[in-house]
């Protein structure tokens, strides 16, 4: 059934969980269903050989998938779920790092701080470079996911699986294979149904879905009929700040978690360097979200506004009735989070992205 060589990777695996202290396990930025399942996997078996484990989850939980938030709500009294600065308290001499579905620096929590550990396990199914993490690693790109790869080792270990936990293993394969439309093997197959065998409800898993989908259309609507995009500077590579907002019913009412996704999404696009997004929250207030980088400060821009943030991610509550008089407000302090030797236009142009009846 190994078909990827994995079972001599497991032999590593568990030396170094027998030579760890306490163990933190954690995956990429923003988690998606491979990754929070292959956490919990990997949580499931330090804890079989009886080590004190963490989950590390740094993300802002309103930026959280819906899918995933239901994941983590559900299994708090199960699994240590902590967060970056939790987890510092708990580091020990021979703390392991565990990385799973992951392999880049700069998409964990940890990437300051990768010396501090004493050893490092990555276990990924993308492809790897110069920029991945240091440590050992089983790193195949013909395995489905991190998911099928931590189920075989908890099946070709012998680890009891429960129901709940082989849901989300099931969940990350579903994920990841786009329901057994791509990156499939027998073995992902087979694994598959061992996890079924354990419980696995595909009911439940299908629910999962449901939940980020509704999520994902929602965000989409809202970006695409409701964003505006302005330039900054006079560069041949100008800083584009986009801004998004309901314009057709401006008093729609959405969650401060739709109002992150959208800023993340957008700061995802091709040659936008930060994004905001407005919307109320009740009748009265308005959320602002924002998401910048090295050419945009949003932190500051924020803060200009009552809110406050970091120069990557910031935002602020606003007591408003018109949403359109604050976004002109929002769009003139842009230029409090800009590099001072650019030059700021005084009416910079404006760009909108088509709109999808």
């Amino acid at each position: 059934m190994d078909a990827f060589g994995i079972d001599h990777f497991k032999k590593t695996l568990l030396s170094e969980i027998q030579k760890s202290s306490n163990i933190f396990i954690t995956g990429h930025l923003s988690p998606d269903f491979d990754s929070i399942g292959s956490c919990m996997g990997l949580y499931t078996i330090g804890k079989y050989y009886g080590k004190k484990c963490y989950i590390v989850v740094d993300d802002d939980p309103i930026t959280i998938e819906p899918g995933v938030k239901t994941i983590l709500d559900a299994n708090h009294d199960q699994y240590n779920f902590v967060t970056k600065k939790e987890a510092i308290a708990f580091q020990r001499e021979n703390t392991l790092l565990m990385v799973t579905d992951v392999n880049k620096k700069d998409m964990i929590c940890f990437q300051d701080m990768l010396e501090e550990f004493s050893s490092i396990v990555v276990i990924d199914h993308h492809l790897g470079d110069e920029h991945s993490i240091p440590g050992k690693s089983f790193i195949h790109q013909q395995v489905s996911s991190a998911s099928e790869i931590i189920s075989y080792l908890l099946f070709s270990s012998k680890i009891p699986v429960d129901a709940s936990l082989a849901n989300y293993l099931l969940a990350g394969i579903n994920l990841d294979t786009k329901r057994y439309k791509q990156n499939t093997t027998s073995q992902t197959h087979d694994i598959s149904k061992q996890l079924m065998d354990c419980g696995a409800d595909i009911d439940y898993v299908n629910h999962l879905f449901l939940e980020e989908f509704e999520s994902f259309c929602r965000v989409s609507h809202l970006m695409i009929n409701g964003t505006i995009i302005k330039k900054y500077s006079e560069s041949m590579a100008p800083i584009q700040v986009s801004f998004t907002l309901n314009r057709e019913q401006p008093k729609s009412i959405y969650g401060k978690e739709d109002y992150a996704k959208a800023a993340d999404r957008m700061l995802k696009f091709n040659g936008i360097d930060a994004s905001f997004v407005l919307g109320y929250i009740d009748e009265k207030n308005i959320h602002i979200s924002a998401r910048g980088g090295k050419k945009v400060n949003v932190g500051k821009i924020m803060e200009s506004m009552n809110g406050g943030g970091n120069y990557q991610c910031a935002a602020a509550k606003v007591k408003s009735s018109d949403i359109f008089l604050l976004e002109q407000e929002l769009i003139e302090k842009v230029p409090l989070g800009l590099p001072k030797e650019e030059h700021i236009y005084e009416e910079p142009p404006t760009i909108k992205m088509k709109k999808i009846h």
